[in-house]
This record gives C-alpha cells, sequence and structure tokens, in this order.
C-alpha cells in the first residue's frame, strides 16, 4: 500500500492548487484525476482580478497570459445606465491581507482562460511541483478505520490504487462522488437559478467584458483565447424549458433584447464552436470536513454563474485550506481543530457574497431605487470602482457605497421605469404562442 501525506481527489481549479500549494510546503501528495488533460468542460471561465492573484501567487498567472488577453476595466451596463471602471488594486490588497496575512504578488488585472488549456496548465504545475499526478484513475472506494478516512481505494491505467493518507481532500466538483462517499449533506440549498446559454465567436471586435441587464435577462461577452469572444445570455430557469425549444434563435433574440448594439456585433460575427448550456444551477452549501476529510471549491460549496466567481473561489479555497493542513501535518493543531477554523473563516470570507449571488440568480427585475443608485454612482470613479469591487468579491457588501447630498437631475426614463409596465414578468419566449 503507498502512502502518503495527503489525497487529493479531483486535479482541476481547486484540487490541483491545493496539490501543489501543499507538495510546496514539503508533503508528500497523491493527487487522483478521473479524466485525461487537457480536456474542456462547461465553464463560463472568467477569472476576476482576485482569482488572477491567487494564480500569480502559484507562479502561473503569465503562463495564462501567454495564450489568453487580459484587462482591468469593464462595462455593466443595467437598463441603460453604463458603469465603466475596475477594481480598485488596494481593495485586492486589503482582502489578501485580511484573510492570508499578506499581498504578495496581488494585481488587478482580469482574463478568460479556456479550461482546456486553464486546468492542463494548473495539472502541469502541480507535477512540477512534486505531485503524484494519477490521471485517468477513478476512486472507487475510501479506506476507513474507526470511522476516519485514511486512504482510497481505486483504479487507473496502471492498475489497482491502493493509498493511504493523513487526510483526504474532496475536490471533485459540483458532482462529487467523493461528497457522496464520504455523507457529506447538503446544509443549505437555494433552488432558484439562472440557465445559461453560450457560445465561441470569432470576428468581433470588442475589448474588455461588457455585461448588460434588461429586465430579468442578462447578457456577457468577452475575448479570451485563440482571437475569439465568449457570449453568453441567461435568465430565470423556470424559462429554460420554452428558451430551449429553440436555443439559437432565442440566443440571438435575448442578446437583441437587452443589448442591441452588442448583438449586431454577434450578428457580424462567426461561431466557431458548438453552443454550450447550462440549463438549472441549483446553489449549496455541503458539510465541510468530517473525520480525515475535507471538501474544497465546488465540491463543498456552489453558487450560480451569472457573476462568474465559480474559479476565484476555487482557487481561494485551495490556498485557504492549505495554511490549515500544514498545521495538522505539523502536528501544531489536531484536525478537527484546524478544519472547524478553516470552515469558520472561509464562511466569514464567502457568506454574503454567496447570498448576493443567489438572491440575483433569481432574476427579478431591477426596482427604481436601484436605477436611481446607479445613475447617482455613474459620474463618480471611485463610487463606481468600489461597485465593482463589490460585484467582484474583493470589497465587502458591509463597506456600502455613501451617497452625497447633491443628487443628479433623473432622466425620463427613470422617472417612469416600472417594470410592470414594461412588462418584463411575461415569458419572452412565449409570445409568438401569445399572439396566436
Amino acid at each position: 500500500m503507498e502512502q502518503f501525506d495527503a489525497i487529493v481527489v479531483g486535479g482541476s481549479v481547486s484540487g490541483a492548487p491545493t496539490a501543489t500549494w501543499l507538495a510546496r510546503k514539503g508533503y508528500k501528495v497523491l493527487m487522483v484525476e478521473r479524466d485525461t488533460f487537457p480536456r474542456d468542460t462547461n465553464s463560463t471561465h472568467f477569472i476576476w482580478p482576485r482569482g488572477m492573484s491567487y494564480l500569480n501567487r502559484l507562479g502561473v498567472a503569465g503562463k495564462v497570459l501567454e495564450q489568453t488577453p487580459s484587462f482591468k476595466q469593464l462595462e455593466v451596463s443595467i437598463e441603460g445606465i453604463s458603469l465603466h471602471g475596475g477594481v480598485p488594486v488596494q481593495a485586492v490588497k486589503d482582502r489578501f491581507i485580511k484573510l492570508h496575512g499578506n499581498d504578495d504578488g496581488v494585481v488587478d488585472y482580469y482574463s478568460g482562460p479556456r479550461r482546456f488549456y486553464l486546468d492542463k496548465v494548473l495539472l502541469d504545475e502541480a507535477r512540477a511541483s512534486g505531485v503524484d499526478v494519477r490521471e485517468a484513475t477513478t476512486v472507487q472506494s475510501l479506506i476507513v478505520e474507526d470511522g476516519q478516512v485514511v486512504g482510497v481505494r481505486g483504479n487507473g491505467p496502471n492498475g489497482a490504487l491502493l493509498a493511504r493518507a493523513r487526510v483526504v481532500v474532496g475536490a471533485d466538483g459540483r458532482m462529487s462522488q467523493f461528497a457522496g462517499m464520504v455523507g457529506a449533506e447538503k446544509t443549505v440549498v437555494r433552488e432558484k437559478s439562472t440557465f445559461a446559454y453560450y457560445g465561441y465567436f470569432s470576428g468581433i471586435d470588442k475589448p474588455e467584458l461588457c455585461i448588460h441587464k434588461r429586465g430579468r435577462f442578462g447578457t456577457a461577452i468577452f475575448p479570451t483565447m485563440e482571437d475569439r469572444h465568449l457570449v453568453l445570455v441567461y435568465g430565470p430557469t423556470a424559462w429554460w424549458s420554452d428558451f430551449s425549444k429553440d436555443p439559437e434563435a432565442n440566443f440571438h433574440k435575448t442578446y437583441r433584447y437587452v443589448a442591441p448594439e452588442v448583438a449586431d456585433l454577434v450578428a457580424q460575427g462567426k461561431r466557431v464552436e458548438e453552443f454550450k448550456a447550462m440549463g438549472r444551477m441549483v446553489a449549496y452549501h455541503r458539510q465541510t470536513y468530517g473525520k480525515g476529510w475535507v471538501l474544497v471549491g465546488d465540491a463543498c460549496s456552489f453558487k450560480d454563474q451569472w457573476t462568474a466567481m465559480g474559479i476565484t473561489h476555487s482557487l481561494r479555497d485551495a490556498e485557504l485550506v492549505t495554511g490549515y493542513l500544514d498545521r495538522v501535518l505539523k502536528h501544531e493543531v489536531p484536525f478537527e481543530q484546524a478544519m472547524a477554523e478553516y470552515h469558520e473563516v472561509r464562511q466569514a470570507d464567502y457568506e454574503d457574497y454567496w447570498g448576493f449571488v443567489c438572491d440575483g440568480a433569481e432574476c427579478n427585475p431591477y426596482t427604481r431605487e436601484h436605477l436611481e443608485f446607479f445613475h447617482a454612482i455613474q459620474a463618480d470613479q471611485s463610487k463606481v470602482d468600489h461597485f465593482m469591487g463589490q460585484v467582484g468579491d474583493t470589497i465587502p457588501f458591509s463597506r456600502a457605497i455613501a451617497l452625497d447630498g447633491e443628487t443628479r437631475a433623473l432622466p425620463d426614463f427613470i422617472k417612469n421605469y416600472d417594470p410592470e409596465a414594461r412588462n418584463y414578468f411575461a415569458n419572452l419566449y412565449q409570445e409568438a404562442k401569445a399572439a396566436a
């Protein structure tokens, strides 16, 4: 039987960095991954400055930028109110100092590498750091002694796997088989979500991330690798069945409805891959840890795609958990104590934002009060950047944006704004049926 200090189940955006950080601390680490890389996966693959900072601290941001453009500014347009700004670098530094005790390697740019490239970069870095990487290897059962997980049994290209470790990390994503094996219960569930439908287009000249919101719909577009743009629409999952009856036509229909000027650019471009779809994305928290095991990334907690924060939070989990596991493996603190502290710190860093994403995933139209707020901050760049920092999970929502005493004159479209009058609660994809 092989012996390791730690076994990581899953080799993607949470597993590979976790294994890398542990190996760099001098531990003998086995990482088991059921797929063979490179491979693509269903992901919006946008990485905020906070996430790019984690990649930079890991030493792979440069590799990502060799193939993927990066930017510092983005546009968020809400009911025609355009906000253009970026996440303040000092805010990123402050967040890292609070969570990790230092701001080494912090950056203020974002990027959108494809997952077939990013995941391979991370897996190669794990291997280069001394991790024993086993691809195409499936964990079939756990080794349990006195109620504690002490290893895994599996099978791979070289035959049977039988390995023990002092700790086993579950990092195998939203559909985590490891979580099922250890019996990690879902402690909180938010059912309502968006659907998302997206494709890759060439021939579009549009730098930066651009997000538009109208009614119950949203769109996003940003440059990715190979001179292509990811182009996405989303809406309430309750309308997915109608959308999916003619998805490509409804994709363009939704974009024209939400952001007609961008829709024209998309129409002039050329789709170069099959569309990808996510019809339903139920959010949850799972039990974080148990005897001998801990979960990270989407295996532990998942939320809707609409703010594209999944990769960033997986990278956060990887760096954060290794600090606590290091103390365990050095015999400084008992496993249960360290994991309880990890859970508490992770939740404190995460819970408010998780709730924000879940609320937004219900796709309720903005109110007039919301529009008045966005109009009020539009002319103040520091406030716009603060807002970007909040959406990018860098500035906490507890640091609210204070509006000045003087107010800007409201344009008529805000004065007259009424979601009901705009028919925002009607299913856009049933118009033809209703007319008939």
